[in-house]
């Protein structure tokens, strides 16, 4: 029973070598001759034409000069006399001009939304009425977003506020600079 049992096994290892040769055997030159011709092909094609590059213009630097101009580092509003008022920079500006203007904008209010949007840039496109409260719909025209305004909200880039909505308009007081370091409303 036992020189059965070996000559089994010895039998299935001669077997699974057999077939691992005849596999092997089966991997020859014959499948790489196909591969040598493209590759020759290949190396056969001509490289195309490459222009040469462009010779390097030196352009010479321009130096800015400003004349009569305002430097643009400098700050349009001064805030050296009070840091709670803005107050502009204008040629008329004096003491007694400052304790004159009365309407000043609140420096301390935080601009957000529509408010640091201009004017033109809002179109009114319908009201809205929700618990008594009637809104209106403003559009961009930059972006196309929808904005919902009431009366006593902040709205364009000259500090102004909403005083009344009616079906085809709203009413909105700006508060300008008057040129001579005073502010003034304008409807």
């Amino acid at each position: 029973m036992r020189n059965y049992t070996l000559h089994k096994k010895e039998s299935f290892k001669i077997f699974c070598l057999g077939l691992i040769t005849s596999l092997l055997l089966g991997c020859g030159e014959k499948g790489i001759s196909d591969l040598k011709k493209y590759v020759a092909n290949i190396k056969a094609i001509e490289n195309p034409h490459v222009d040469p590059m462009p010779e390097y213009q030196h352009i010479p630097p321009y130096f800015y000069a400003v004349q009569n101009l305002r430097d643009p580092f400098v700050p349009i509003i001064n805030t050296t006399r009070n840091p709670n008022v803005a107050h502009f920079i204008g040629a008329n500006d004096s003491k007694d001009n400052q304790d004159t203007c009365s309407i000043r904008p609140n420096s301390r209010r935080i601009r957000v939304g529509l408010e640091q949007m201009p004017l033109d840039a809002l179109v009114m496109s319908g009201l809205l009425e929700m618990d008594g409260i009637i809104w209106a719909l403003m559009i961009s025209k930059n972006d196309g977003t929808i904005f919902r305004v009431r009366q006593g909200d902040y709205i364009g880039d000259n500090e102004g506020k909403i005083v009344d909505i009616s079906e085809g308009q709203i009413d909105i007081m700006e508060l300008l600079p008057d040129g001579k370091g005073c502010w003034t409303y304008e409807n």
